[in-house]
């Protein structure tokens, strides 16, 4: 189990295309403008140019000042697996002990015969104030 859980970590590294937020996995659109606080933050569209369960189909939230993302949801552009459906991803980050990190985790699925399930990963305090992150969710 764990040689099967190093390999799907290592795929996306040996394939070369990798699941990384660049112009070689997403076509990108502006949406607006929005300001958190004294936090400017540009919302971008992001658009998967392949099917793939590691990309997302979403928005972002990306600091107008340092072009951070403070932000990411969506939903993969491929399921998961034959079980799991309407999946909705959201991840926030935040400076660290001086690193950008991801400092929460939401997921919530429907998961075929039983019903909606709640994933909530990552919930670490920041030396920054999350409050500057939107709250609110894009189906």
């Amino acid at each position: 189990m764990v040689r099967q859980l190093l390999d799907r970590e290592t795929d996306p590294a040996k394939t070369g295309r990798g699941s990384q937020i660049s112009r070689m996995n997403y076509d990108f659109v502006f949406l607006r403008q929005e300001d958190f606080g004294f936090v400017p933050q540009y919302v971008l569209g992001i658009f998967p140019k392949r099917k793939d369960k590691n990309l997302l189909r979403g928005q972002i939230w990306v600091d107008a000042s340092t072009f951070r993302i403070r932000r990411i949801e969506g939903v993969p552009a491929k399921s998961p697996s034959f079980w799991i459906k309407n999946v909705h991803i959201t991840v926030q980050f935040a400076q660290l002990g001086g690193m950008w990190v991801p400092v929460s985790f939401d997921a919530v699925a429907a998961v075929r015969f039983l019903g909606q399930y709640t994933l909530a990963g990552l919930n670490i305090q920041s030396s920054e104030s999350l409050s500057t992150a939107p709250n609110r969710h894009v189906r």
